[in-house]
């Protein structure tokens, strides 16, 4: 089995408003996070900053283990020192002008990386965001996806993967965020995949034992879209535009 490593960081899950094309949103998006980290509040304290961006490179893969279309969504993901700023309060009130925070779950990570490659570049990149389901605690969520994680990294296809890891919430800015004018978040977590290349994800998800997990673990935990009634989740391939970076 794979061992785990954990960091801390900041993710947040942004859900395009029904009045915006997933483009525009995107776009919008964008320029905040060009805006952010322009900040110097943002030079001198943020390590690195993302906005992460939906693509359809692995749709079908998708919909073959049952999961259902991707809602437009934008991710923002951080690695920071906490972040108390008067400019930056100002920019995420100037956000609300196209939904940034409403429709968001933003929090603190612990991230478990599960695999590693950082000499390989990945040029795909596959995000997952799986909300808690009704029927289980948030940590027996947890310990259930890492251990489908970790089922999955022990196959033959584990080379695949340039980068694999699960981030976890915490409650350690909580207070912050919403002082930042975030809304309470939902009980979630997100999985990442990377590989370096689009024919090394396809083979992931056409290995046949990782198909069958995956196809397991989607219906067990109440995600699978042929299900009475699926617990949300949203899974798609990823541009990532990094706004800023200190490593």
């Amino acid at each position: 089995m794979s061992s785990l490593t954990e960091k801390t960081c900041f993710i947040g899950i942004h859900k395009a408003p029904p009045n915006l094309s997933r483009e525009e949103f995107e776009r919008k998006a964008g320029e905040l996070g060009d805006a952010i980290a322009a900040l110097p509040v943002a030079q001198k304290n943020l390590l690195k900053l993302d906005i992460i961006s939906q693509n359809t490179l692995i749709d079908e893969h998708m919909k073959g283990v049952g999961l259902p279309v991707p809602a437009p969504t934008v991710v923002m993901s951080a690695e920071y020192e906490m972040l108390k700023d008067p400019a930056l309060q100002r920019l995420f009130t100037e956000s609300d002008d196209f939904g940034f925070r409403k429709h968001a779950t933003a929090f603190a990570a612990d991230v478990f990386t599960i695999v590693d490659a950082p000499d390989v570049t990945a040029d795909l990149h596959v995000i997952c965001v799986y909300y808690c389901p009704p029927q289980i605690s948030v940590d027996v969520f947890g310990q259930k996806m890492k251990e489908l994680m970790e089922h999955i990294a022990s196959q033959s296809i584990r080379d695949n993967f340039s980068h694999y890891s699960l981030w976890l919430q915490n409650d350690a800015v909580d207070r912050h965020l919403q002082e930042l004018g975030y809304p309470a978040p939902k009980p979630l977590l997100v999985v990442r995949a990377d590989s370096k290349h689009l024919d090394h994800m396809k083979e992931i998800f056409e290995h046949s034992e990782v198909s069958r997990l995956l196809n397991e673990g989607i219906r067990d935990l109440g995600f699978h879209r042929d299900g009475d009634d699926p617990t949300e989740a949203s899974c798609f391939s990823a541009d990532i535009a990094t706004k800023l970076s200190k490593y």
